[in-house]
C-alpha cells in the first residue's frame, strides 16, 4: 500500500484588522488603488432591467436582424436604444 502524500499550502499571513466583506465589495476599487502594483479597472456602469411586451412579428424581425449581424438580440437592442437616447445629457 502506497501512502498518499497531501501537501498543505503555506501558512496564511496574520492580519491585525478584521476585514468587513460587505465593505470591501462596495469599496474594492479604492482598496485596489491603495495596493502597490495593482491597477484598478473603471467602475462598470450601473445597469437597470427593462421589460416590455412586443408582438411576435416584431420579435421575429429583431431576432432575424440579430442573427444576420451575428450579435445577441440584447446587444442589438442596447445599441439601437443608445443611438436614440444615449445623449440625453446633451439634450437637456
Amino acid at each position: 500500500m502506497v501512502a498518499k502524500k497531501v501537501s498543505i499550502g503555506s501558512k496564511p499571513t496574520s492580519h491585525t484588522e478584521q476585514t468587513n466583506v460587505d465593505e470591501w465589495v462596495v469599496n474594492r476599487n479604492e482598496t485596489l488603488e491603495l495596493t502597490p502594483g495593482v491597477k484598478s479597472t473603471p467602475q462598470p456602469v450601473k445597469m437597470k432591467r427593462l421589460t416590455l411586451d412586443i408582438s411576435e412579428q416584431l420579435h421575429k424581425a429583431i431576432k432575424a436582424k440579430a442573427v444576420e449581424e451575428g450579435v445577441a438580440m440584447v446587444d442589438l437592442l442596447r445599441e439601437l436604444l443608445q443611438e436614440k437616447y444615449g445623449n440625453t445629457e446633451k439634450q437637456k
